[in-house]
């Protein structure tokens, strides 16, 4: 009867005026998307966007008039594709760990719908603090929601398992990093049928755990990553380095929270209470700036590979040891490091140099993983992405972990953070359902 009587407007016909405004509203967002990952919010341009798409700058503004509008509308598509995944993994059959295990399931699938256009493109949420207050608060607000409903399935997987967590916040935050992760992954123009090869490995590492034994590891060795200098207060050239350290790890701080574009220097020559002046006699320009805390951030995570590589350490002694190091010292609030991501706004010569240090790092902790699956420490799983994963989860300060952070605050202010960081890395080492 629906067939001889078909109900109208049929949206779903080609010549529907409705299905045609849809389809150039999810380019417009799907484009904008990407710049706003590339350059930030307050650095994209509609003029730029709408190039894209072979338009003008008037063309955009039929369907959205301003970037605001369009900004909300790209941010609300991102909090639609956390939204879409936790409900489908809720509604899975299976106990806690099982529906934990569909939340990458779902995403992936929502992954491979982006990258053949059934949905909008995928936006990293980073610049939050750079948008207007009142869209600001919108999607803080929208995000929230999925975020406490992330933590209460892994509070129930807690309950199911007995697992020891002293709380599922840390957990919940390392769920989300990793959901960063792929949506980074799929921003790399990379093919839609990719997607499905990292969700293999991904299950089987959140599944089962890097380690091969089914007890405990034992408490990570805390590496020293100080530099010699405390004693040095009477010469002027360290004075100097200690006040740039200083400078680098406040603009790292604002740079996290607010983005490339929503960064004043003002702002952070003010949160050290310094004036201008003294700040500039130290640091150049934004872009130099941001370069310096790149650079800051990246040495850091060298350092803790050489300390760990000096240690007596059996090589998954030394992953272990190096992720908690850091992940401590950024859960403690002694060392911020900046998201790697954040090079996409510098002139290419510097993005490649960045990149290519990042990827050292990442193969020095593959090359570790592979030391530990030969001798039995860890198991077999496919290092080259493992060491992928292990180089993006390090860095506490993705999108989605930054909306965690914000609904969580205990989770980046913790009198013990010692116990978040051991709590953050347990799904790493031991999984959902420890080693097959």
């Amino acid at each position: 009867m629906s067939v001889l009587r078909p109900e109208f407007p049929d949206h779903a016909s080609p010549f529907s005026r409705e299905q045609e405004r849809r389809l150039k509203v999810d380019a417009i967002v799907s484009a904008a998307a990407k710049h706003f990952n590339e350059q930030g919010f307050t650095h994209t341009r509609l003029e730029d966007v709408a190039a894209d798409l072979g338009l003008t700058k008037t063309s955009i503004s039929y369907y959205f008039a301003s970037k605001e509008d369009l900004a909300e509308a790209v941010f609300v598509a991102a909090t639609d594709f956390l939204h879409d995944a936790v409900n489908s993994a809720l509604a899975a059959p299976g106990d806690a760990a099982a529906r934990l295990a569909a939340l990458f399931s779902a995403y992936a699938a929502q992954l491979e719908h982006a990258a053949n256009g059934q949905r909008p493109h995928l936006a990293a949420l980073r610049d939050l603090d750079a948008l207007p207050d009142s869209l600001r608060l919108h999607i803080a607000g929208e995000l929230s929601k999925c975020v406490a409903q992330i933590n209460q399935a892994v509070a129930a997987w807690i309950a199911e398992t007995g697992a020891p967590l002293g709380r599922a916040e840390p957990a919940s935050c390392l769920i989300l990093a990793l959901l960063d992760w792929m949506g980074e992954r799929q921003s790399q123009h990379r093919r839609a049928d990719d997607v499905q090869i990292d969700l293999e490995t991904l299950n089987d590492l959140i599944t089962h755990g890097l380690s091969a034994s089914s007890g405990p590891l034992g408490a990570a060795t805390p590496l020293d990553l100080t530099p010699d200098e405390a004693l040095a207060i009477f010469d002027r050239d360290a004075r100097n380095r200690m006040k740039r350290k200083a400078f680098l790890k406040a603009g790292s701080r604002r740079f996290n929270q607010q983005g490339f574009g929503g960064t004043s220097l003002a702002e952070v020559a003010a949160d050290l209470g310094v004036s201008r002046g003294a700040f500039y006699y130290h640091i150049e320009d934004k872009a130099e700036f941001l370069d310096q805390c790149l650079e800051r951030s990246l040495q850091i995570v060298e350092r803790a590979l050489d300390k760990a590589d000096d240690a007596d350490l059996a090589p998954l002694g030394r992953v272990h040891s190096v992720l908690a190091e850091l992940v401590y010292r950024q859960a403690a609030g002694v060392e911020p490091l900046l998201r790697p991501g954040m090079a996409a706004v510098l002139e290419a010569p510097r993005q490649r140099r960045h990149l290519t240090r990042l990827k050292t790092i990442a193969r020095r902790l593959g090359d570790a993983l592979t030391e530990a699956a030969a001798s039995g420490e860890a198991r077999s799983l496919d290092a080259n992405l493992v060491e992928d994963i292990l180089s993006s989860v390090v860095f506490l300060n993705g999108g989605y972990m930054l909306a965690a952070a914000k609904s969580f605050p205990g989770w980046s202010i913790s009198t013990d953070p010692r116990t978040a960081t051991r709590d953050y890395l347990h799904l790493l080492l031991h999984g959902l359902r420890g080693p097959q």
